[in-house]
């Protein structure tokens, strides 16, 4: 029996994928959103052929109608609306800041910071009513800085603020940033594509050796973090910044999505 509802967006590959779905397994439906409707898709057909309810909606979420057409979906699909994943993101530019170009920055700003402004507060009303949560993917860049990543670094940073702030704002709601970890996903290729030359060397050496010495997590670890805490974080860590893997966290994956 499906008790939840979630808006996960970026769930056409990597985390979010994984996110969307493992969220089905723990009594959730899902509206997934990404660029890419064909990739969306896939994940939709797994998630619905292995009995668990999934609607596509594929669009820019800097457009503030496609925010609202999310959770219209949500409603009309599926009655509720109880927790929106803040997931979608870009590296990009990966260039010192005396190099990057100033529409990268802008676009970078627009995709990590704006969007999940307009998704929080298009959702906010429906939130409200099943005292549901907002979960925003951050990093461990907000508070530890990576040379050639200043607008995904302040970015990251600003997202954590205003997770802070709603959590003041809306008391009925649980609002929470949290730092996935390192992952072998698509964010890592863009590291290897692009850092060398533009990071300082021994941060770019340890993204490029966690992949040569094949020790980059697998997403689906963090993931089970996330979805866990997307239905089941408690009221009292509104505004936090917490790691997928600390042990208040794995004690509540333990209890609600043992392995």
């Amino acid at each position: 029996m499906t008790h939840f509802t979630v808006v996960v967006t970026g769930a056409s590959r990597g985390l979010g994928a994984a996110i969307a779905r493992l969220l089905p397994r723990l009594g959730a439906s899902v509206v997934l959103n990404a660029r890419s409707e064909a990739a969306l898709a896939v994940i939709a057909r797994e998630i619905r052929s292995d009995g668990g309810r999934a609607e596509v909606v594929a669009g820019d979420l800097r457009q503030p109608e496609l925010c609202e057409q999310l959770v219209r979906t949500a409603l009309d699909r599926f009655d509720r609306l109880d927790a929106v994943i803040n997931n979608a993101a870009t590296l990009e530019p990966v260039a010192p800041v005396a190099e990057a170009d100033p529409e990268a920055w802008a676009r970078a700003l627009a995709v990590n910071v704006i969007a999940p402004v307009l998704l929080a507060r298009a959702a906010l009303p429906a939130l409200r009513v099943r005292q549901g949560r907002i979960l925003n993917v951050s990093s461990g860049a907000a508070i530890r800085p990576k040379t050639a990543w200043a607008a995904y670094n302040a970015s990251k940073a600003a997202l954590n603020q205003i997770t802070a702030t709603l959590a003041r704002e809306e008391p009925e709601i649980t609002a929470l940033a949290i730092d996935p970890g390192v992952m072998d996903t698509e964010m890592q290729a863009v590291i290897r594509a692009q850092g060398q030359g533009k990071m300082i060397d021994v941060e770019y050496q340890r993204f490029a050796n966690l992949f040569e010495h094949g020790e980059l997590g697998s997403p689906e670890r963090p993931a089970r973090s996330v979805a866990v805490l997307a239905l089941h974080a408690p009221r009292e860590w509104s505004g936090e910044f917490v790691i997928w893997n600390e042990d208040r966290v794995t004690d509540l994956v333990r209890q609600h999505a043992p392995e």
